[in-house]
């Protein structure tokens, strides 16, 4: 079975010669897999090198791990979604796919669990995965001029523990909600499984180019998300934040401060994130269903069910 349904953003994934293996330092399991990783890598004639994360990702981090992944053609992240997310910012630059190995628990972003790992990197050696696009979305905030992105999500919420703060939101200058909530969420289709999913959001397909705004535990306003196109332009404003403001984050991995009246737009970026995916890995709503626990345990499909009369 393909790994996913045919799509404009897939495209098949060639051989690599060189991976970088990156994991997070306070992991100890992923290092050891990241070791056997490497020796996996090798016993196939690849170049393997191990990469830790950094804590932090400031520009010296970011410098410093793009010289780290110099020439390689492939990065394979050991752990869970949040080691992908560091990587997808570290990386940002680079345009190396990205392979997720997941340890342990629940994951959208890491097609491959511990088990399969052998199997998974010859079927990537042998040519047989496919290559697929993730959107991500762009924010600038009114303050500042830089740019930042997010593959997951970008977060408007409040500073401090009790209270709502008031968002003004708008869409392609059409002001269409003002939320006295915790927080707004604006998200791409991968972060639909994320925050937002636990706030009530929908689920999307990851690799549409749709961005979602859903409001987390408002107070007598709606609850409701809002699917956008890519086209579509979201401006959030701080009307009434907690006494400093109001803090925006970005897929979780850093923030910073908003006053009152400052805003943050985000659409969808040009820039996107190419994740490797063998081809033995479930589709997406396979995925979904098994890891939400939507089926019941003792659940069998059909052609289960004929192998074993038999």
């Amino acid at each position: 079975m393909p790994a996913e349904s045919s799509d404009k953003s897939k495209a098949l994934f060639a051989p690599p010669s060189a991976v970088s293996i990156c994991y997070p330092v306070n992991m100890p399991d992923a290092a050891r897999t990241s070791e056997d990783l490497v020796s996996i890598a090798r016993s196939l004639e690849l170049s393997a090198d191990q990469v830790i994360l950094p804590q932090d990702l400031d520009s010296q981090s970011r410098t410093s791990f793009q010289e780290d992944i110099a020439g390689t053609d492939l990065l394979i992240c050991v752990g869970g979604d949040g080691t992908v997310l560091k990587v997808s910012q570290l990386a940002l630059e680079s345009n190396i796919p990205i392979l997720g190995i997941r340890l342990g628990r629940l994951g959208f972003l890491t097609d491959v669990i511990e088990q399969e790992i052998r199997n998974a990197i010859i079927e990537v050696v042998e040519g047989n995965s496919s290559l697929f696009e993730r959107a991500l979305i762009s924010a600038t905030l009114s303050d500042q001029s830089e740019t930042q992105y997010a593959l997951n999500d970008v977060v408007l919420g409040r500073d401090s523990i009790g209270g709502t703060i008031s968002i003004l939101a708008e869409i392609n200058d059409t002001l269409i909600a003002e939320y006295r909530a915790d927080g707004v969420i604006v998200a791409t289709a991968t972060g639909s499984t994320g925050y937002s999913l636990s706030a009530g959001g929908p689920i999307l397909n990851p690799f549409e180019r749709s961005m979602l705004v859903t409001p987390v535990a408002p107070h007598l306003t709606g609850s409701n998300s809002i699917v956008l196109s890519d086209h579509d332009s979201v401006v959030l404003t701080v009307a009434r934040g907690m006494d400093s403001g109001a803090l925006v984050s970005f897929d979780g991995m850093f923030q910073t401060h908003l006053p009152n009246n400052s805003s943050v737009t985000v659409q969808i970026s040009e820039k996107t994130v190419e994740f490797v995916v063998p081809e033995s890995s479930p589709d997406f709503y396979s995925k979904v269903a098994e890891r939400l626990g939507w089926l019941r345990p003792d659940y069998m499909r059909h052609e289960q069910n004929q192998d074993k009369l038999k």
